[in-house]
């Protein structure tokens, strides 16, 4: 079953500083781990940024999330966080 982990999240750190640690947190997981099969990263009007990871399976993403990589504790350094939900895709098109 197909999940997608959402991250919410508002930042003060420089735009390109945190594009780079996200993208090196990416290939770092990918390079471990069963996933993301894919990632969107968005912001609104509020500054407030929705980091969204689709993964294989919940089995995937949990691994992923109960290695504490160095690096995710670096890259979550940079922000604040508002919430991480987990949801089921139930439909794909």
């Amino acid at each position: 079953m197909t999940i997608v982990r959402v991250t919410r999240f508002t930042t003060t750190t420089d735009t390109g500083a945190l594009l780079a640690k996200r993208a090196e947190l990416i290939d770092a997981v990918r390079a471990r781990f069963a996933g993301p099969v894919t990632t969107r990263l968005v912001r609104d009007a509020e500054a407030t940024w929705t980091d969204t990871w689709t993964w294989p399976s919940a089995a995937a993403a949990d691994a992923a999330g109960e290695a504490r990589l160095p690096l995710a504790a670096e890259a979550f350094a940079l922000v604040t966080l508002q919430g991480v939900e987990t949801a089921e895709v139930v439909d794909e098109r």
